[in-house]
C-alpha cells in the first residue's frame, strides 16, 4: 500500500489531506501531522486510510450547512454539508486518530451540518472524535424515496470514538457496530433537548446500529434527550452493556411526532434488572445479547488487527 505524509508546514508530500487524496487511485495510507486543516474533502476510492498523528490535535474542519444557498437560490440541503464524505467507491475507507468537525452551529440557526458523511461498505473508524450539533454523524444509506434507488448493505465499525452533537447527530441505514465509544449529548434549550439517533434501517437487514459497551453522558438539563427515534419504518437500534445518566427521558426512545414508525422498528436495550425508568410499549429488552457481536456482525471482515 502506497504511503503519503501530509503536514500543514509544508513538511511533508502534500500540505493538504485533500490533494493527497486526488494524487492515488486507491489503496493508500496517508498520515496526517498535528494541525487545523480547514478543508471539505470527498472521497470515492477504495482504501484509502487517514492516520492521524493525534486525536486531539489533527483536526479536519468545515463549516457548511443545510440552509447555505447555492448560486440558483435554493438551499445545498443536509446531504451536501459533509466536512467529510465517503462515497459508494470508498469501500474499505479506514480513519484513525484525528478529529472531524462541523462547526456551522446549531441546528435551530443553520439547519443540519454534518461532520462526517459514509456512504461505503467495509469502513473502520477508529480513536476519532466527531463534532457537529445537529446530524453530525451520517452512517448511509439514505431511504430509497429520497434517492430513487436500493439501499445497499453499507458495514461500519466504530471503536474507541467520541461523537458528539444534539438532534439526530448518529443517523442513516447502515449495518453499523459502536464499541467503547463516548456519546455526549450536547445541551440545547427546549424540549427534547436532543437525540442520539435516527436509524432508517431497510426492511431485509438484520442488524442496524449497535451500541456497545459505550457511555452516553451530555450537558443538557435532566430527562430531556432520547436515545432515538425511528426515521423510517423498520429501523433498527439497540444498547447493549451501555450506561446512560439522568441527561436521557425515562421513556428512552421517541416515537418521531407520533409517526406510525414505530410500529414496525425494533429499538431496545438489556439491562432489564437494572433500569429504573419507564419505557415505551413497543420498546424492547434483548434477552440474546451475543447476538450483537463482531462476529455475527461483520464475519471476518475486521481482523483482530483492527479491533
Amino acid at each position: 500500500m502506497k504511503k503519503l505524509v501530509v503536514d500543514i508546514r509544508g513538511k511533508g508530500d502534500f500540505c493538504e489531506i485533500g490533494s493527497a487524496v486526488a494524487s492515488v487511485s486507491g489503496d493508500c495510507e496517508i498520515f496526517i501531522k498535528e494541525g487545523t486543516y480547514r478543508e471539505k474533502i470527498f472521497i470515492d476510492k477504495p482504501n484509502i486510510r487517514l492516520t492521524g498523528e493525534d486525536r486531539e490535535k489533527v483536526q479536519l474542519v468545515f463549516g457548511d450547512y443545510a440552509m447555505m444557498e447555492r448560486e440558483n437560490g435554493y438551499p445545498i440541503g443536509t446531504f451536501e454539508t459533509a466536512t467529510l464524505r465517503v462515497g459508494e467507491k470508498g469501500e474499505g475507507f479506514s480513519i484513525e486518530n484525528m478529529t472531524v468537525i462541523n462547526d456551522a452551529g446549531e441546528g435551530n440557526v443553520v439547519g443540519q451540518a454534518v461532520a462526517l458523511y459514509l456512504d461505503c461498505d467495509k469502513a473502520y473508524i477508529h480513536n476519532c472524535r466527531l463534532s457537529a450539533r445537529q446530524d453530525t454523524l451520517l452512517c448511509a444509506p439514505i431511504p430509497s424515496d429520497i434517492t430513487g434507488k436500493p439501499m445497499p448493505l453499507n458495514r461500519q465499525y466504530f471503536k474507541d470514538c467520541f461523537i458528539e452533537g444534539n438532534v439526530d447527530f448518529i443517523f442513516g441505514g447502515a449495518c453499523a457496530l459502536f464499541e467503547n465509544c463516548e456519546i455526549f449529548i450536547v445541551g440545547r434549550s427546549g424540549f427534547p433537548s436532543g437525540y442520539v439517533t435516527a436509524a432508517c434501517t431497510d426492511k431485509e437487514q438484520e442488524y442496524g446500529f449497535v451500541f456497545k459497551n459505550c457511555n452516553i453522558s451530555g450537558s443538557g438539563a435532566r430527562e430531556r434527550a432520547f436515545l432515538g427515534r425511528p426515521w423510517r419504518d423498520y429501523a433498527k437500534t439497540v444498547f447493549i452493556d451501555c450506561k446512560w445518566d439522568d441527561i436521557i427521558h425515562p421513556e428512552v426512545f421517541s416515537k418521531w411526532n407520533n409517526r406510525l414508525s414505530h410500529l414496525t422498528c425494533f429499538y431496545g436495550f438489556d439491562g432489564m434488572k437494572e433500569f429504573k425508568g419507564s419505557k415505551a410499549e413497543w420498546v424492547h429488552y434483548i434477552d440474546d445479547s451475543g447476538k450483537y457481536s463482531v462476529e455475527n456482525m461483520f464475519g471476518e471482515m475486521f481482523d483482530e488487527a483492527d479491533r
